[in-house]
């Protein structure tokens, strides 16, 4: 089978699909609330219709964020935090603009489908941060790691090290499946790493 035959029944496929009826979430940058199933399966169809290459910048769709597509933050009372991040910016090749004007730059947004929660925000940070004043309020008067405790380079005796650490000084209502944990950063990492707390939560960089 040829090189061009591959593409001809590649297009076949995507036209078929384009036949079919779409009333899922808009296939382009939205800001209204979708659920994590509705906007994945939104950004499969888009890839499914129009193809895979581009499909990023071409669609301005959320999609799951690529540091952790596979991953979701949840606490044991029924908060989930899913990721998702959109190419915003407004070029000039584009012409099929929705009702929700594009904002320019990148946005990153943080879904709590129990709640029908969401927001968004130009840094992936401020969206994390925001997920934890909704689902977990009081984390920012958590007591910050060290650095000795939070920097060990052997990731196993990192993990045993925090353990520790939180063991001894986090208050029992905050060592729970999902909680995160504060450490200081050396000044090129803050960025808020989900999982990497002892309880399975986000190791959010302190300022």
């Amino acid at each position: 089978m040829t090189a061009e035959t591959l593409f001809d029944l590649a297009e076949f496929e995507r036209e078929a699909v384009a036949a079919t009826a779409w009333d899922g979430a808009p296939l382009a940058y939205t800001t209204s609330y979708y659920s994590p199933a509705e906007l994945d399966a939104a950004f499969d169809r888009y890839r499914a219709e129009f193809g895979g290459f581009g499909c990023i910048p071409r669609s301005h769709m959320w999609h799951r964020n690529s540091y952790n597509q596979g991953e979701r933050a949840a606490t044991d009372d029924g908060h989930e935090l899913h990721m998702f991040y959109a190419d915003a910016w407004c070029k000039e090749a584009d012409h099929d603009h929705t009702a929700d004007p594009l904002p320019g730059g990148g946005r990153y947004q943080a879904v709590c489908p129990g709640c029908a929660w969401h927001i968004i925000t130009e840094r992936e940070n401020d969206a994390v941060e925001a997920w934890h004043d909704h689902a977990l309020p009081g984390w920012r008067s958590l007591p910050i790691m060290p650095r000795p405790a939070a920097a060990a380079t052997d990731e196993k005796k990192a993990r045993a090290a925090a353990a520790k650490w939180c063991a001894a000084n986090y208050p029992a209502e905050w060592q729970r499946p999902g909680s995160p944990v504060r450490t200081i950063r050396g000044p090129h990492g803050g960025r808020h790493v989900e999982s990497r707390s002892p309880f399975g939560g986000y190791d959010l960089a302190a300022d």
